[in-house]
């Protein structure tokens, strides 16, 4: 498994080029992106490019699926990226039937198959509404149900949920893609209080790890939904999940 870096921890620090220049120097290789990052396609490949980094992953909003489909085409392409991801539903798009959700996986389902023809894979990364119980069943579930779509766990969010992501990724391990390594304190606080630095915070990561390393998971992209201090984050991140994998060699 690759340690990557989550583009969406670093994204108050500036622009693009602020952000990929930050993720190298704190030792990182392969990144993961968030939409268009403020420019045209054409743009956002030339500074990818220029930085050295590989796109391993790259996230893409519901609405831009909708409208800007050929141009994430264009820049999976040109970036040689081979995975997209829906990383979730605003909260007003988000249904609150099964038929609802249903509706939802049809739609992820049609754009897997059109991706699939350029050799692209669609995945679905979960929060925590999307993992509620609905009549026996939860979105996540009808998502997955769907076998062309694959799947993108957040580690902090299954914790956050109260499941133990051990367990549940092994649940779906033969959907996993990826994942989010996020570490979580769900009694510090309320909201963006709870996340944490890797090994800072309650996840059991070589349960996880273990688990996970019986998927095929290609890239624990280090995240932080709010970070005071995005270099000590991403450095933590990347040395901590070093440190864990060479321990369970």
């Amino acid at each position: 498994m690759r340690i990557s870096a989550q583009l969406y921890t670093v994204r108050q620090i500036g622009d693009l080029k602020a952000q990929l220049e930050l993720v190298a120097g704190t030792g990182f290789a392969d990144i993961e992106t968030i939409g268009f990052h403020d420019l045209s396609p054409s743009q956002m490949v030339d500074q990818v490019r220029q930085s050295g980094l590989n796109v391993r992953s790259a996230h893409f909003e519901w609405w831009e699926f909708e409208s800007r489909f050929q141009d994430i085409l264009f820049l999976l392409r040109e970036l040689e990226c081979h995975v997209a991801v829906m990383p979730w539903l605003t909260p007003e798009a988000r249904p609150d039937t099964v038929r609802g959700w249903r509706a939802v996986s049809g739609q992820l389902n049609i754009w897997a198959d059109q991706l699939a023809v350029h050799g692209v894979r669609l995945a679905y990364h979960n929060h925590d509404f999307d993992l509620e119980d609905y009549q026996g069943v939860t979105p996540l579930g009808l998502i997955l149900e769907q076998g062309n779509i694959w799947w993108q766990p957040d580690i902090g969010w299954l914790v956050a949920a109260g499941l133990d992501p051990a367990a549940a990724t092994m649940r779906y391990g033969d959907r996993i893609i990826s994942v989010h390594a996020k570490d979580v304190d769900p009694l510090a606080g309320q909201g963006d209080e709870c996340w944490r630095d890797l090994g800072q915070g309650v996840v059991d990561w070589p349960a996880v790890l273990a688990a996970l390393g019986n998927t095929g998971c290609t890239d624990l992209f280090v995240e932080h939904d709010e970070t005071l201090d995005h270099w000590r984050t991403m450095e933590t991140g990347r040395r901590f999940l070093t440190d864990q994998l060479c321990e369970g060699v």
